[in-house]
């Protein structure tokens, strides 16, 4: 295992796409990923040759209710309590000027 897994080069890349700014004063957390990445190399000593994928950990599955059409709203009961409507829709205040 290398001491040095965590180059200046790799951690300015990584700095970079993660849109960090590093400042000199916190260079100990090249130092803390370098330590990450040591504690990662040692889990690849593992070995999981007879261990069956995990894809949910905690032994639990999705509960979907059966889907089941029922009646909706009429348009016309919908749109009742609405402040405002035009054509049979709703009509808001506008999300996105075009005149910018």
């Amino acid at each position: 295992m290398s001491d040095n897994l965590i180059t200046d080069a790799v951690f300015q890349h990584t700095a970079k796409l993660s849109r960090l700014e590093i400042k000199p004063e916190e260079s100990y957390i090249k130092d803390q990923l370098a330590q990450a990445a040591q504690y990662v190399e040692v889990l690849k000593e593992l070995n999981t040759d007879n261990v069956p994928p995990t894809y949910q950990v905690n032994h639990k599955s999705n509960v979907l209710r059966e889907d089941v059409v029922n009646d909706s709203l009429s348009q016309d009961l919908a749109l009742s309590q609405a402040e405002n409507t035009t054509d049979a829709y709703f009509k808001t205040a506008p999300t996105i000027n075009k005149n910018k």
